[in-house]
């Protein structure tokens, strides 16, 4: 992103957010829309960030699938053809976004650490995108728990790192002892299925 475009989207974010504070509104999918496509055409990237506050989050959570699938088209056509391969969008929470305000990250390297999930019994399993948890034995992590959902929860990669999703368990899915929705990964932190604890460490 060159100068002028970063100090126009911190100009545009500051307005955005004391709006947002005095005059509070619920974001809709057609503004995050227009905010991307002015975003990824001042910005180099072919990955968009969707930063909103778990309240907004959990608004769009159901449709969530669907509205990044949707952003994504629309950026793939509001692009220059040399850039609109690949380019995809994906909404996560983030409490220091104000409510009914909205944060977008472009990323180019999508490299992210090399992290695993160590079982109470020594055993690893690395970190995947669309890796699942759960009891059921299709699961790529099976958790023998009674209290673990069939299918639990899921691994995603959103190009800087990872997260996990609770896809509708009984029980919840906590990080470090909190329910979360969908949270960021990272080493040390422990995810914990049921009453099965799994520790976030790097990769052999």
């Amino acid at each position: 992103m060159n100068v002028f475009a970063r100090i126009e989207t911190a100009c545009a974010r500051v307005v955005e957010d004391a709006f947002a504070r005095v005059f509070p509104s619920a974001l809709d999918p057609a503004q995050i829309g227009r905010r991307l496509v002015a975003t990824a055409q001042a910005a180099p990237g072919d990955l968009f960030l969707v930063r909103v506050h778990p309240t907004d989050y959990a608004r769009f959570a159901d449709d969530r699938d669907f509205l990044e699938g949707r952003w994504s088209a629309m950026l793939r056509e509001a692009l220059a053809a040399e850039r609109a391969d690949g380019v995809r969008v994906v909404l996560d929470e983030d409490p220091d976004v104000v409510a009914g305000s909205l944060a977008i990250e472009a990323v180019v390297d999508e490299r992210v650490q090399t992290l695993a999930l160590e079982r109470p019994d020594g055993t690893r399993v690395a970190l995947a995108d669309g890796l699942t948890l759960g009891r059921a034995d299709d699961n790529g992590v099976v958790v023998r728990d009674a209290r673990a959902s069939r299918h639990h929860a899921k691994i995603v990669a959103d190009g800087t790192g990872w997260s996990v999703e609770d896809v509708g368990s009984s029980n919840g899915t906590f990080v470090d002892g909190v329910e979360v929705r969908r949270s960021r990964l990272d080493r040390g932190q422990t995810l914990t299925i049921g009453d099965t604890p799994l520790k976030v460490v790097e990769a052999a």
